[in-house]
């Protein structure tokens, strides 16, 4: 059955209880610490999300091609919100939009997620947003019973990488990925992943 789409990606009339797991998670609607907030995206941030990554070293590792304007990058992410398996968060700096990040639901491997399509402005790489993003993330899904979270980065992304290993993931090697680089060369993934902090309640 079709279940119905909610603001900022979620859907379903109820959540679904898979294991220990509740899907839909139902996000705040501003998750914040240290001047950076984390929403449900709304079309209307489209704009600015298009000026935040407007520079090619944001698309460096995207398997994608790179949307020509606001209206395109609107569309590659409401499409990819279409099977409610997604939810993609617009990442502010103060006022100033500076990325994107997503939390992915596999109802075939329903005891944790994956939080992935982390775009950010290179103007704030390396200042710890990236972190403090994934921190709050990490914070609430934890919160609401998954088991684990589940991490990956293009194998030639050194820098995602390390910035994984930062937050205390797992390393779980490289892996075939199903996704085609712009370049044509098919993608391969290092995977992580972080289990659910000792002593936290499922």
């Amino acid at each position: 059955m079709k279940r119905a789409r909610r603001p900022g990606g979620t859907a379903g009339d109820c959540p679904v209880k898979n294991g220990p797991m509740e899907w839909p998670v139902r996000f705040p609607a501003e998750m914040s610490a240290d001047g950076i907030s984390v929403r449900p995206y709304d079309c209307a941030d489209a704009a600015g999300l298009f000026a935040a990554l407007d520079d090619e070293r944001a698309w460096e590792h995207i398997p994608r091609a790179i949307p020509a304007d606001a209206a395109a990058l609107d569309h590659s992410i409401q499409s990819k919100l279409a099977d409610g398996n997604r939810v993609t968060f617009t990442v502010r700096q103060g006022s100033r939009v500076v990325g994107m990040t997503s939390v992915l639901f596999d109802p075939r491997d329903p005891a944790g997620v994956e939080v992935g399509g982390t775009q950010l402005d290179p103007g704030v790489w390396g200042t710890g947003v990236n972190a403090r993003v994934k921190r709050l993330l990490l914070e609430e899904i934890f919160s609401r019973g998954a088991q684990w979270v589940q991490l990956r980065t293009d194998e030639r992304n050194g820098r995602s990488a390390a910035a994984i290993r930062k937050l205390g993931a797992t390393d779980l090697g490289v892996h075939p990925d199903d996704r085609v680089r712009r370049d044509g060369t098919r993608r391969r993934s290092r995977m992580f992943r972080l289990d659910r902090p000792g002593g936290q309640p499922g």
